[in-house]
């Protein structure tokens, strides 16, 4: 049951100042006149047992609109004690100043009642951040939209201060401002739904977010696409995600168009590295690296798949395929063979050498001077050599 409070200054039973009569109750609604009738009337009877003829919500709008003229002061607003200062009496100016803030916090605010000292703290915003009236509603409103009604005064005072450091004074940038950070909040959660995460992000998923977005001028879209790479993983996470778009920020494939281009291009990097492995005889998937290798050897030396595959033709067998497929390319990279014919007959050359090299030593093996064995020698060791 709410409680009342008389001030010092009321006096008798149930009295009445002629300048509430004359000067506030002909402007004010019919039911908030009511509400501070009953209100007066039981700052001299606190003990009766009376129940209150309105509800709540009724009383909270009734006392949010004579607190903004100064005639009450609501002390707490659970459970509802209206402290009534009558009309000579008035703690301050601030509630008649800021009667038209009051008013539209009352209606933004529902049931919610603001204390005397919570809207003190209100009225500092406007004069401390240099907030506009109808941003310090905004502000409160959304708190109470996030935190529920019952939010707390610490927090309305950090989300303010949270404004104010981020150069939000007017009405439009507070829109602006909640527009951006609701964008930002739901394509987290998006990214977290991709994955069946069903928990609010964190603040640093979060920054990561505002990252991909603000900073690198993606497409929410492309961020949702690359989730999908992400899908094999164990733990798909942010990092990982972050490390996914890094790369597709440095090919420049930030709208949905160039991300599936990017896509394709890292699928058909992926198969040629299969086929080159392949073809050298090395049954394993491609490692990252050698993709690696391979996108090198096609977008940054140019090079045509054919070359590749010959290449790995030519290194099947040997000990090292790879390393020798890695030491072809990089020799016809640096003597600028970039055709089948020209990469052929190096492999020619090469093979003639080689050849070369292998007579040389063959002959340098044949050359060695022999030890000649006697007959007796030959018995000792288990040789009998037979008579012409």
């Amino acid at each position: 049951m709410p409680a009342f409070i008389r001030g010092s200054s009321l006096k008798g039973m149930t009295v009445v100042e002629n300048s509430f009569i004359t000067d506030y109750m002909p402007g004010a609604d019919g039911t908030f006149v009511k509400v501070y009738l009953y209100g007066l009337m039981r700052c001299f009877e606190p003990a009766s047992d009376a129940a209150c003829p309105f509800d709540g919500d009724t009383l909270a709008r009734a006392y949010a609109y004579w607190q903004s003229l100064g005639l009450v002061r609501v002390a707490t607003a659970e459970p509802l004690a209206v402290e009534y200062l009558g009309v000579g009496e008035k703690a301050s100016d601030a509630p008649r100043k800021y009667a038209s803030l009051v008013e539209a916090l009352a209606k933004a605010a529902g049931t919610r009642v603001f204390t005397g000292h919570e809207l003190a703290e209100i009225y500092d915003w406007i004069e401390t951040f240099r907030f506009e009236e109808e941003t310090a509603v905004l502000c409160v409103t959304d708190c109470l939209v996030r935190h529920g009604a019952r939010a707390k005064l610490w927090q309305m005072n950090a989300e303010a201060k949270l404004w104010a450091d981020n150069g939000v004074f007017t009405a439009e940038d507070a829109r602006a401002f909640i527009a951006k950070r609701d964008a930002r909040n739901r394509g987290a959660q998006a990214v977290l739904s991709r994955w069946k995460k069903h928990r609010p992000a964190t603040e640093d998923e979060l920054a990561l977010y505002v990252k991909w977005t603000d900073e690198w001028g993606f497409d929410e879209s492309v961020i949702l696409d690359a989730c999908q790479e992400l899908t094999a993983a164990g733990q798909p996470s942010f990092k990982y995600l972050d490390a996914v778009l890094d790369t597709y920020r440095i090919n420049g494939a930030l709208t949905p168009e160039a991300a599936a281009e990017a896509r394709r291009a890292r699928d058909a990097t992926a198969e040629l590295a299969r086929l080159v492995l392949e073809r050298a005889g090395i049954n394993r998937a491609p490692s990252a690296a050698q993709k690696d290798d391979v996108s090198l050897w096609r977008n940054g030396w140019h090079m045509d798949p054919e070359l590749l595959l010959l290449a790995a033709d030519a290194s099947n067998g040997l000990a090292q395929p790879y390393a020798n497929i890695k030491k072809l390319l990089a020799s016809w990279h640096g003597a600028n063979i970039s055709t089948l014919a020209a990469a052929g007959a190096d492999l020619e050359k090469k093979g003639q050498a080689a050849e070369r090299r292998d007579a040389v030593r063959r002959s340098r093996a044949l050359g060695h001077s022999q030890r000649k064995y006697s007959d007796e020698e030959l018995k000792r060791i288990g040789i009998d050599l037979l008579d012409n």
